[in-house]
């Protein structure tokens, strides 16, 4: 049984898509259960103006992306910095014992972001 969060996004994902040259883009996945999410950002002001992603896997995977982009979108790239391991799992809401892999996406999700965001605005700077 899904709970209210994880239903709400999988039925109704926000953020679904591409963005065809963004200023950021990562993929993580779960070799074990074959999900995959591939994510697109774009930023303005250290904000992200825009995020899109592309996620394949089980409806809790879907809905995780999808919360991972609302939670994400409009916000400051250092608003995101102080997020931690037990604000994830309460975005998610109370999962099943078979869906508590979805906190560890939601973890790779934002630690994924961390380094690909830093390793870009360190290249901005050569």
């Amino acid at each position: 049984m899904y709970n209210a969060i994880i239903s709400d996004h999988f039925m109704n994902p926000r953020n679904i898509g591409e963005i065809i040259h963004p200023d950021l883009e990562f993929r993580i996945g779960n070799p074990i259960c074959g999900d995959t999410i591939h994510v697109c950002v774009n930023f303005h002001e250290s904000r992200i103006k825009e995020i899109k992603y592309k996620a394949y896997g089980c409806a809790t995977s879907i809905a995780t992306a999808s919360i991972f982009s609302e939670c994400v979108q409009g916000k400051a790239i250092d608003e995101l910095a102080g997020m931690t391991r037990a604000g994830h799992a309460e975005m998610l809401g109370e999962l099943e014992p078979n869906q508590k892999h979805c906190l560890d996406i939601l973890d790779e999700l934002f630690d994924s972001f961390h380094e690909r965001e830093g390793a870009s605005r360190d290249k901005s700077l050569f």
